[in-house]
């Protein structure tokens, strides 16, 4: 696809024809009024909350240049408009054109750097992490664009709140980042709100990583079809970059083609020809590195993370990049905060910190904590759901948290939602589960400091708790404003509170 670095044309993409333009953009491009500077452009999207278009004013007001904007915006927009307003531009696809635009003003990093697309329903953070840490072992500095931080040129630091893929100003300028920093390759978490909503439509992706899929996000989707969908465009995607070319690496996908769930996303690379690499763990725990067998011990426990780590390292072995210190460098990485993260304080029962937020991932979670329980040991579970989300994922948490021994049902995310609500739905699913066992074993503790609480103090050695649902997020969000959180830090103190020391 053209594009174009010279800062005097507006630039569209194949959203629409590139003109020449009087004027220079010389602060950027932006969708959101606030951050315009004078000699920006704005690009007025439709957003699920709000609409670009009434905000158009407000970014002239604050010097942007011109304003692009799909047909009926762009006629709602002038109709609004005193007639001194500067160029407005027709787009047919907005989001796409940001995305276009956002690329062509960062000088299209991607198409120097080797980015590597990580989708699936669950493991994208661990996934990501492990392949940025095996990638700079063997030689090539990678750079991490993830839900839970960020590294760039070697440094790591926490990514914003809630955070999924950035929408593609932040994007593009964060590859920006990485290339100037001096990583040659980005691992980039691409999530289906990213792939959906066009935020990566200007990536060129060199490889990509499909971990799994299953049932999530509906509320925006619709459709498990449509989910899939949006999934299935990374792997379109992977058409390779200029410096993926000169580096010689071939476009990949990495895809467990033992998961019929991920049959389809075979079925579409090898219609665009695009080589597959197969990865699994076999009963023993040897990780499988497409069809080659490799002994690895991980610091971050169970099988889901096994998994994780054969679906990176299978990608550095197809591309016959140094595997040895690839393989010793994930070995040793901790993983991501929040994902099967323990909290150690000198107790005599373990604590662990997921972020599992559906049934499939804390149905793996709860498997994860089971086999580090002692033979007679109890999972202790806290959990709950978002509000505002998908509703399919109470009914799935509450068939799965059954699994577990004792179970907290704690505020996750209840938004604008009723919290009893939410915790009605998760009840009633464990309760069609189990019956009436399931009203022994599970508490509605909204107040989630108490729930951990509770859960902590009702540990005995051998046991495991596991706090689920939040991971690495700061925030609890709640119809009237956020509440500042820390799921590491309350643990901890539940633990000081008993009498357990803290460790430095």
């Amino acid at each position: 696809m053209m594009r174009l670095r010279e800062r005097g044309l507006l630039v569209a993409g194949d959203s629409a024809r590139f003109i020449n333009s009087p004027e220079a953009i010389t602060a950027g491009v932006q969708h959101d009024s606030r951050r315009i500077q004078p000699g920006a452009l704005f690009v007025a999207i439709n957003g699920a909350r709000l609409n670009g278009a009434d905000f158009a004013g407000d970014a002239r007001a604050r010097g942007a240049i011109a304003v692009l904007a799909e047909p009926a915006e762009a006629d709602a927009i002038e109709r609004t408009s005193d007639g001194r307003a500067g160029p407005l531009i027709r787009v047919t696809h907005a989001r796409r054109a940001l995305a276009e635009c956002a690329a062509w003003w960062e000088g299209d990093p991607s198409e120097d750097l080797v980015v590597i697309g990580v989708t699936g329903t669950d493991g994208k953070t661990t996934t990501s992490t492990f392949l940025s840490t095996a990638l700079t072992a063997a030689g090539l500095p990678a750079g991490l664009l993830s839900t839970a931080i960020a590294r760039v040129g070697g440094v790591q630091r926490r990514t914003p709140m809630h955070q999924t893929t950035p929408e593609a100003p932040a994007l593009q300028a964060q590859l920006a980042e990485s290339l100037h920093a001096g990583d040659r390759a980005v691992v980039l978490e691409t999530t289906s709100h990213g792939l959906a909503l066009d935020r990566v439509a200007a990536v060129a992706y060199a490889a990509g990583i499909v971990t799994n899929f299953g049932s999530d996000h509906l509320d925006l989707h619709g459709s498990l079809d449509a989910y899939r969908a949006a999934k299935l465009q990374l792997i379109t995607q992977i058409t390779g970059s200029r410096a993926s070319r000169d580096a010689g690496l071939a476009p990949l996908a990495a895809i467990r083609r033992a998961d019929p769930n991920l049959a389809p996303f075979v079925a579409a690379a090898d219609a665009a020809g695009i080589r597959v690499v197969d990865f699994d763990v076999a009963d023993d725990g040897t990780l499988l590195l497409d069809g080659e067998r490799h002994a690895v011990t991980l610091k971050m426990p169970g099988r889901i993370n096994a998994l994780n780590a054969a679906a990176a390292l299978s990608l550095v072995a197809a591309w016959n990049l140094p595997l040895a210190p690839a393989i010793a460098a994930v070995a040793e990485e901790p993983g991501p905060p929040g994902r099967s993260e323990r909290v150690e304080c000198g107790q005599p029962f373990q604590v662990i910190v997921d972020f599992a937020h559906n049934g499939p991932s804390l149905e793996a979670a709860i498997h994860v904590a089971r086999s580090l329980a002692v033979p007679s040991g109890r999972v202790l579970l806290v959990t709950g759901a978002a509000g505002e989300r998908d509703p399919g994922r109470r009914s799935a948490i509450g068939r799965v948290c059954v699994e577990a021994d004792r179970v907290w049902i704690a505020d996750e995310d209840p938004r604008g939602e009723s919290p009893d609500a939410i915790a009605t739905a998760i009840t009633a699913a464990a309760e069609e589960q189990i019956g009436e066992r399931a009203k022994r074993m599970l508490t509605v503790q909204h107040d989630r400091r108490a729930a951990i609480r509770a859960a902590i103090g009702d540990a005995r050695p051998g046991d495991v708790v596991l706090l689920a649902g939040k991971g690495h997020e700061r925030t609890i969000e709640r119809s009237g404003g956020d509440e500042a959180w820390d799921e590491v830090r309350e643990a901890t103190e539940a633990l000081s509170a008993l009498g357990y020391p803290q460790q430095t």
